[in-house]
């Protein structure tokens, strides 16, 4: 989905002549435009070669370790068709089959219109979401799939309870939530758990890993304040993080440690919901898949649902048993995975499909 930009980038290239240093951990954008690689691990450099040397016979065991952790997108035999026109359709073999533990009905939000306006008026307001609706079925993992601008985020952070949103609903289980509200005052908060896709913005720098654990049990309230540590320290226990860490602070932590104590603050306020945004983007390959286990299995054993928010197709595939797909603020396509990826005919879900680096397809 990052086409367009790469290949801005390789017109510069092609017709200024000018050089691209190009820092990334997204080793599918590597494939698609470098010339040449320098592999970093801990400020030295371990590994530098051609693209094609480094992707085809890598030398150093952490190169190799990168490359096999890249999710690979498999793409079936498709079987049948479905009319595609770039709108939404309905689709077989849903999780929507089932009763639903969210529902959500036309929702819609306008941005004013950014920048000054010279005089010549404000111009018309930018829509941020049309009529969007989905369905949530209880203990799976949809996934809500879009370029950037899409409105995937806006929705998610509708849907916690973050944002607002003029007109629209959201019904949990029998209750209706008033999306024209924010915070508390919505009713969301303490149903919905919202995983950001940054960890290091999105936990306070002043407070330790324990407090922050600790807010979110109280804010959970459902134990007695007097266990909060020890349920703070088991739920460290079950990511996988030292106890020890408990006294530390954000910065002290690596990326990959801070986005699971961002998966424990959000569990341990016990919602019925959690919406992950990207939350494996602003990690490196081989953290992305310890995260993307962590959540999977997490999820399955508490029961819980979960809306994923990405536009990695291949960890969409991977996570989720439904699949929305968002374009311009509207919901264009959706299905099964199974659906979405091997039968879809939606021209704009075939274009993501097969903007998928062909080396990290299977």
């Amino acid at each position: 989905m990052t086409s367009p930009v790469l290949d801005l980038l390789k017109t510069l290239v092609d017709e200024t002549g000018v050089s691209i240093i190009l820092v990334t951990h997204d080793m599918g954008v590597i494939s698609e435009i470098t010339d040449r690689v320098l592999v970093m691990r801990k400020g030295q450099v371990v590994e530098a070669d051609r693209t094609v040397a480094i992707l085809d016979r890598p030398r150093h065991d952490y190169t190799r370790k990168l490359l096999a952790a890249v999710p690979r997108l498999r793409i079936p035999t498709r079987t049948s068709k479905s009319g595609g026109d770039g709108h939404q359709k309905h689709s077989p073999a849903t999780d929507g089959d089932q009763s639903p533990l969210l529902v959500a009905e036309g929702v819609s939000k306008r941005f004013a219109p950014q920048g000054f306006d010279w005089g010549l008026g404000r111009g018309n307001p930018r829509f941020g979401l049309r009529d969007v609706g989905i369905r949530l079925p209880r203990g799976a993992i949809t996934g809500i799939v879009g370029e950037s601008g899409s409105g995937k985020t806006t929705f998610g952070r509708i849907l916690a309870g973050l944002d607002t949103a003029p007109t629209g609903r959201i019904t949990i289980g029998e209750r209706a939530f008033d999306v024209s509200r924010s915070g508390r005052r919505s009713g969301l908060l303490g149903r919905v758990q919202m995983i950001f896709q940054d960890p290091s913005v999105s936990l306070n720098p002043r407070m330790t890993i324990g407090e922050t654990l600790n807010e979110s049990i109280r804010f959970g309230a459902r134990i007695g304040s007097g266990d909060t540590p020890a349920v703070a320290a088991a739920m460290m226990d079950r990511l996988g993080l030292p106890r020890s860490l408990l006294a530390r602070h954000p910065h002290q932590l690596s990326g990959g440690q801070k986005q699971r104590v961002c998966i424990a603050r959000a569990l341990l306020a016990e919602p019925e919901i959690v919406v992950a945004d990207e939350p494996t983007s602003a990690l490196d390959v081989s953290v992305q898949s310890e995260i993307v286990k962590l959540l999977k299995d997490t999820i399955a054993e508490r029961e819980m649902t979960m809306v994923f928010i990405s536009h990695d197709l291949a960890i969409v595939q991977q996570m989720c048993s439904s699949v929305y797909i968002f374009r311009d603020g509207r919901v264009v396509d959706y299905g099964s995975s199974e659906f979405i990826f091997s039968r879809s005919d939606n021209p704009y879900t075939r274009t993501l499909i097969n903007a998928r680096p062909h080396r990290f397809t299977c």
